[in-house]
This record gives C-alpha cells, sequence and structure tokens, in this order.
C-alpha cells in the first residue's frame, strides 16, 4: 500500500472580490466520511465554503492505496472533484487527505487538516496511531510517514514510499487515523518545502521509540508515539579523502567524530611494522576533519592507512572496509609556524566554573617539552596554583587545577612560548601568551530537587535527567536514585527546560536510532515547563511524570 502525489495544471484566479482573511473550510464530501459498500466507480467531491485555488488542491492529493494511474483532479470555484481511471479495489478503506494545503486565492490555508475516508467494504478500518513531534524547526513543514509491513520491512526506508502520510499541526501533534490491521514503522521528517518525497542528509528526522507499532484490531488505538527532531545520518560512517599537505595529511570523515573517543585511535600503515604516525588531531572548528603528522614516509610513494578506533558523534565505530584509505605521500617543506587557535575558556570569559578545565587548541602538533616550566597560572594574589596537563590529541592541551578556584576571581594564564615549536622545527607564531578570565559566585547558586515518578520501578536505573538554560543552552544530565528522588546543585538563576530518557546504552546521551540498520529511538519525554532557580534557593518538589 502506497501514498503518491499527483499535480496537474492550475487555472487562473477570479478577478476582484473582497480581502479574505479566513481560510476555505470544507462543507461537504462525497462519498460520507466512513461510508461503506461505497460503489468502486465512484467519483470523491469536495465541497468548500469558498472558491479554491486549483494548484493548492492539485499539488496536494494523497491517497492510499495508491493508483497505477494518476487520478484526475477538477477544480471548479467551491468544488474539488477527483476520478479514478481504474476501477477501486473491493473491501479496500481508502483515505483522501490534503492536509493544511488546500487554499483560497488569498493564500489562507485551511483551518483543519483536510482528509476523509471510506470503504468499499462492509467496514471500515478504524485502527490509530497518534502522538507528538518536538523541536520542530522554525518555518518548516513536518510529517510523519508509516510504513506497513508486508513479509518484511525492507532493509532501508530511505528508499521505500511511505503508505500512509499525515501532517503535523502547529502544536506538533499528529495522527492517523483508519489503519488497517498490520505491523508499521515510523518516521517524522521536517522539510523546507511542502512537497517533498526524497529524504536528505539536511533533512531533520526523527525515529519512534517503538518499532514496529502494531495495530491488532481493526479498532485498535494507539497513543504517545512521539518523536525528537534532529540530525539522523543516512550515509554510512566512512573516510571519504585524504588530503597531503605540508607532510601533514589530512582525512576527510562522512560524519562529525568524538572527539573524546577518537583521539585514542590507532592508525597504522599497512606493511609497516612500526607506525609511523607523529601526531593525530582532529579538527576544532570542523569534526569531521582530522589531521596526521608522519615520519619516515618515502615522498612520491603510495601508502594503505588503517585508522581503527574511530567514532562519530553518535557512537558508531569507523569498521572494515571504510576504516582504510590509499594516499600518494608527497614530503614539502613546512614553513608555517604554529600559533594558538582557540581556547576553553574564551578569553576574558565569565561565570567559569569554580573546577575548570582549561584547554588550549593550537592550528597544528606543537613540541612543548614541559608544560609545567612554561606555563604558570596565576590567582588572584598573583601566586602561582599548581595543576594538572595532558594531551588530549595532537593539538589540545588541557590543564586542571589541583584545587578549587576561589568563587568570583579572576585569573590569569600566562606562557612562555619560546621553546614551543611544530615537528619541522617552526618556532611557535607568539613569544607570549595570555589567558584571563573570572571565576562564577557560587553565592549565586541556586538548586532543583524532585522526583521522577515512572510505572515501572526497576525503570530506574536507566533514567536520565536532562536540563539546559535557554532554549540553545548546554544540556547537562543527572541520574536520579533507584528511589527516583534528584538533586541538581551548583545552577546559576535562569529558567530550566527538562527532559527525560532512558539510557539503556548506559552512554550518558541520548540515542536517536538509526535508519540503516534500523534501529529504534531511546524512549524520551520532553517537559515545556519552564523551572526558575533563583539564587541561594532550593526549588523543590519539581515532580515528574514519566
Amino acid at each position: 500500500m502506497q501514498i503518491l502525489f499527483y499535480g496537474c495544471a492550475a487555472q487562473g484566479p477570479p478577478g476582484g472580490g473582497p480581502e479574505d482573511k479566513t481560510g476555505p473550510e470544507l462543507l461537504s464530501v462525497f462519498p460520507e466520511n466512513g461510508a461503506t459498500k461505497v460503489n468502486t466507480a465512484t467519483e470523491i467531491v469536495l465541497l468548500f465554503s469558498e472558491a479554491i485555488e486549483p494548484r493548492s488542491a492539485e499539488n496536494n492529493l494523497a491517497i492510499t492505496p495508491a493508483q497505477k494511474k494518476p487520478p484526475k483532479i477538477k477544480v471548479n470555484r467551491k468544488k474539488v472533484t477527483i476520478s479514478f481511471y481504474d476501477l477501486l479495489e473491493e473491501n479496500t478503506t481508502y483515505i483522501i487527505g490534503f492536509g493544511r494545503n488546500i487554499k483560497d486565492y488569498r493564500k489562507n490555508s485551511t483551518p483543519d487538516n483536510i482528509t476523509t475516508a471510506f470503504a468499499t467494504g462492509d467496514s471500515l478500518d478504524q485502527g490509530q496511531i497518534s502522538g507528538q513531534v518536538f523541536k520542530i524547526p522554525k518555518n518548516s513543514y513536518t510529517t510523519v510517514w508509516a510504513f506497513k509491513k508486508t513479509e518484511t520491512f525492507p532493509d532501508s526506508i530511505l528508499g521505500a514510499r511511505p503508505d500512509y502520510v499525515t501532517s503535523v499541526g502547529a502544536d506538533g501533534k499528529y495522527r492517523f487515523a483508519n489503519l488497517a490491521v498490520g505491523e508499521y514503522r515510523l518516521l517524522a521528517i521536517a522539510s523546507q518545502t511542502p512537497r517533498f518525497s526524497v529524504i536528505t542528509a539536511e533533512n531533520p528526522i526523527a525515529l519512534p521509540a517503538v518499532d514496529p507499532v502494531i495495530i491488532k484490531r481493526r479498532d485498535t488505538v494507539i497513543n504517545n508515539i512521539n518523536f525528537r527532531l534532529g540530525k539522523l545520518y543516512i550515509n554510512r560512517f566512512r573516510i571519504q579523502s585524504g588530503t597531503v599537505n605540508e607532510n601533514r595529511l589530512e582525512l576527510s570523515f562522512s560524519r562529525a567524530l568524538d572527539t573524546q573517543k577518537s583521539k585514542s585511535a590507532k592508525i597504522k600503515i599497512i606493511g609497516m611494522d612500526q607506525s609511523p604516525v607523529q601526531s593525530f588531531w582532529i579538527n576544532d572548528a570542523d569534526s569531521r576533519f582530522a589531521n596526521i603528522i608522519f615520519s619516515g614516509l618515502t615522498t612520491d610513494r603510495e601508502y594503505t592507512l588503517v585508522a581503527d578506533g574511530i567514532v562519530d558523534d553518535f557512537g558508531e565505530d569507523l569498521r572494515d572496509p571504510d576504516n582504510a584509505m590509499t594516499f600518494t605521500y608527497i614530503e614539502k617543506a613546512d614553513t608555517i609556524k604554529p600559533k594558538l587557535d582557540t581556547t576553553v575558556p574564551a578569553k576574558d570569559g565569565r561565570d567559569i566554573d569554580t573546577s575548570p578545565e582549561i584547554r588550549l587548541n593550537f592550528t597544528e602538533s606543537v613540541i612543548i617539552k614541559d608544560p609545567l616550566t612554561s606555563i604558570q597560572i596565576n590567582g588572584p594574589d598573583s601566586l602561582p596554583i599548581p595543576f594538572r596537563y595532558n594531551w588530549l590529541d595532537g593539538n589540545s592541551l588541557l590543564l586542571t587545577p589541583e584545587n578549587t578556584l576561589e568563587s568570583k576571581s579572576e585569573y590569569m594564564l600566562i606562557a612562555n612560548t619560546a621553546g614551543w615549536a611544530d615537528f619541522a622545527g617552526n618556532i611557535f607564531h607568539d613569544s607570549l601568551l595570555t589567558l584571563s578570565f573570572t571565576t562564577l559566585d557560587i553565592n549565586s547558586f541556586g538548586s532543583i530537587t524532585g522526583k521522577v515518578q515512572t510505572m515501572d520501578l526497576g525503570m530506574s536505573q536507566n533514567i536520565t535527567i536532562g536540563y539546559q538554560s535557554g532554549p540553545e543552552g548546554l544540556v547537562r544530565t543527572v541520574r536520579p536514585l533507584e528511589s527516583g528522588q534528584y538533586e541538581i546543585v551548583n545552577l546559576l538563576p535562569g529558567k530550566y527546560r527538562f527532559s527525560i530518557w532512558e539510557d539503556r546504552n548506559g552512554n550518558g546521551c541520548w540515542d536517536p536510532g538509526r535508519l540503516m540498520p534500523f534501529q529504534a529511538a531511546e524512549p524520551f519525554r520532553s517537559y515545556s515547563d519552564e523551572i526558575n532557580v533563583r539564587a541561594r534557593w532550593e526549588t523543590a518538589e519539581v515532580n515528574w511524570n514519566y
């Protein structure tokens, strides 16, 4: 069973008439919505409250089951007629829909989805699936697609046509009606255009936490099949290319990398007993790129590289054979001086945590014999404070103060870079680096306490609470106790939003699922309530039902 979209030539709009700010309303439909024993040679006639702009009807018809030959759509002012070239199937439920795409000549859309259903048999399929779509981008068109299982689901739904499509309302809610008994695989998708049939990497996509969704009886009603739109990879994870530039190989990947997990990647050259890798680092501005500096390779010679332990930002490993690539090494003189690229915290940063991790990101790998002797962190009394250091990867140095910093105080990092150089011997660009930042005022902290109540008492061990300040704030997490009680401390004043999910794989992040091979998302709920945190105040009894 499939849905196809049809279109034909437009008619010209009538002239004149007063300004119309109200969308057309459906007054009647033949056959009536819910009708049974409909003649297989029937026409469908919809009558609206005002004249219809023809293209809005002609270009937006969705019908299931799909017809071998597109039906003829005729618009005569207020009346829309749908005629079929072939007889309809017997004992079949048909769904005719236009979404909210029917418009008048003033471009006003219908206030409700235009959908009607009838059956050529004795009874109408009454199965329903409903829920809500979260994180819908502004000015986008969002729909939910449903694929009905025949013998099996397709290996990939990327190239398959959905059997049912329904529009998502402005409130994020959707509903499928008149579904036949069977198993369904669902997908939500957003687009910048109202008519689309091909999924691309640019489309925000979401998978549900339930797969398959099963309509067991003709009148089965299933609610709360929810979606959370976001990035979902549709291409396989692989090394795309490698470019040699000044003795450095830049690798391009099809997906962004998990910088923490990928920093310990094992890179080797086939046929060489010892790894020739001097340094490896991931591009700080775009983690789809990584850089490798080699030693002992012969110029103009072809090599095959294998990278194990590379992980994308969804936690998927780079696997054979997509973890290998062939390149020609070309040795050139490197004359570019290394320099500081970015820092965390940023220069003159404010409200920095009193237990910070200070990160220095360089434009390339830098050799620093002993950071403890060339770097100094001074406190508010201008005395140096002790710190530890370690290299996150080839170009990122992490400095961690050994003790908690003072609240609401200014700190200064000073680095004498006279002995710093890259692997080609180029001396660091600047002879002195400084970085100042101010810690936050711990007296301004507030806290939130409460309880998560679940239907399944044993579920608490997998529950994760995510919270953020502002619509685009950094999401932080906390796990409740077995009793469901939780406490979030050291919160800056502001308004916080919450989401809760079942962290089934234990990675501390919400897993959106996979398209290939298909894997359902982790169950979650988003909450619209904003919790206001005040300084020196505990906001208590913030309870959530999950």
